[in-house]
């Protein structure tokens, strides 16, 4: 599954208990790379990092990224920087990497990273690199429940993808890009919100690699939230090795990386901490449908609601009403579409429609929900990815630090 040009690993440190914790990706040479970062201004040392070692912008050349979960390394002072950079140059030197590093980090924020862990775990991976994709991504999870990846390539003009709820894998010497992502909770949109590398060995100008992917994020995990908090750690980066030879179009290539990230974005989603289904909001009209989609997206009572089967239009509707965009309530027209595909009309023209609440509400009880919200005759739908709220948020997040 790894594309060529590139090797992989995990190694188990000590960071976290029982999981793999520090991850390598490995390049045979410095290539082109790109990235996104979070927004959140306080932003911790790894991103800054990485920005450093691009030279101050979002894309240039880089030859491995070298990531630690357990550990945010975030408002950790001059210290987290030292050991960020620390980082570096330890993968450096026992990967005999000569090229840029990109250096990631995701866990607890404010506790400074044990390097003596760290060291241990960056000489382990780096005696491991291999083609063992299933060891780095344990590597880059905290509360996740499955790993999450993606494979798209291509069939004559056609984009095809598979993904772990996808049947089927890429064929042999196929040129792919593939992707890793970790994220559960903390994920909001403004940039990334998770860390995710996209890989690919087919080829690709350094100029074309951050337009493409920042294309990519803005329709995928731009549009995803859990929780409504974006993350202080949150990195995306695109890698192109050229190995393969194969120069795709400039729209093939945008299609496939958009692929694998709308996928990666919805299992984050899916994955959210205690969700039980994905829940995707479409809504067309209103002066701002994206902003109406994100608030009913962020909306705690939405997601409760959507936990417990409740077809309660109220809740959507007064969400859509206080987001600030101008909406047209007598226009507006709501629907559920749930486990059958069929779209269950629940408000029109300004009040309730007459459905049957049970029926709907069985509707619901399976892993995809839609929520469907238009005014008047509004064109293309904004998209936002969220899941629902249910009992295991709270717990894993009251007891995530203590």
């Amino acid at each position: 599954m790894i594309p060529k040009g590139f090797r992989v690993a995990g190694f188990q440190c000590g960071l976290k208990n029982k999981r793999k914790d520090v991850g390598l990706i490995v390049a045979d040479k410095p290539i082109p790379a790109a990235v996104v970062v979070t927004q959140n201004q306080f932003r911790a040392a790894p991103i800054e990092v990485t920005l450093e070692q691009l030279g101050g912008k979002n894309s240039g050349l880089a030859q491995a990224v070298v990531v630690n979960s357990g550990n945010a390394n975030c408002a950790t002072g001059e210290q987290g920087f030292r050991d960020a950079r620390r980082m570096v140059d330890l993968a450096a030197l026992h990967g005999q990497i000569s090229g840029p590093i990109l250096v990631c980090s995701t866990g607890v924020i404010g506790q400074k990273l044990d390097m003596q862990k760290v060291e241990r775990g960056i000489v382990g991976a780096s005696q491991a690199l291999g083609s063992d994709a299933k060891a780095f991504m344990e590597a880059i999870l905290t509360t996740d429940l499955v790993e999450k990846w993606a494979v798209a390539w291509l069939e004559g003009d056609t984009v095809r993808l598979a993904s772990p709820r996808e049947a089927g894998q890429a064929p042999k010497d196929v040129p792919t890009v593939v992707g890793f992502a970790k994220g559960s909770g903390m994920i909001a949109p403004n940039m990334a919100t998770m860390l995710a590398y996209v890989l690919t060995d087919f080829k690709a100008p350094e100029e074309d690699l951050y337009p493409v992917l920042k294309a990519a994020a803005d329709q995928s995990f731009n549009r995803l939230t859990v929780d409504g908090d974006t993350s202080t750690n949150d990195l995306l980066a695109l890698m192109a090795s050229g190995e393969s030879g194969v120069k795709p179009t400039q729209d093939q290539f945008q299609r496939l990386v958009n692929a694998v990230a709308l996928d990666l974005a919805k299992q984050v989603a899916r994955d959210g901490e205690g969700a039980t289904k994905l829940v995707e909001v479409r809504v067309s009209g209103s002066s701002d449908p994206k902003l109406v989609a994100k608030t009913i997206a962020e909306s705690p009572l939405v997601k409760t609601a959507m936990f417990g089967n409740d077809p309660n239009w109220g809740r959507i509707v007064a969400a859509a009403g206080r987001s600030g965009a101008n909406v047209d309530v007598s226009t507006a027209r709501l629907t559920l579409k749930g486990k059958s595909g069929v779209e269950h009309l629940i408000f029109a023209n300004g009040e309730p429609a007459t459905f049957d609440p049970a029926k709907v509400s069985a509707e619901l009880e399976c892993e995809h929900v839609v929520i469907d919200l238009s005014f008047g005759d509004s064109g293309e739908a904004a998209i936002y990815y969220t899941c629902d709220f249910g009992y295991g948020y709270v717990r894993i997040n009251a007891e995530y630090h203590t």
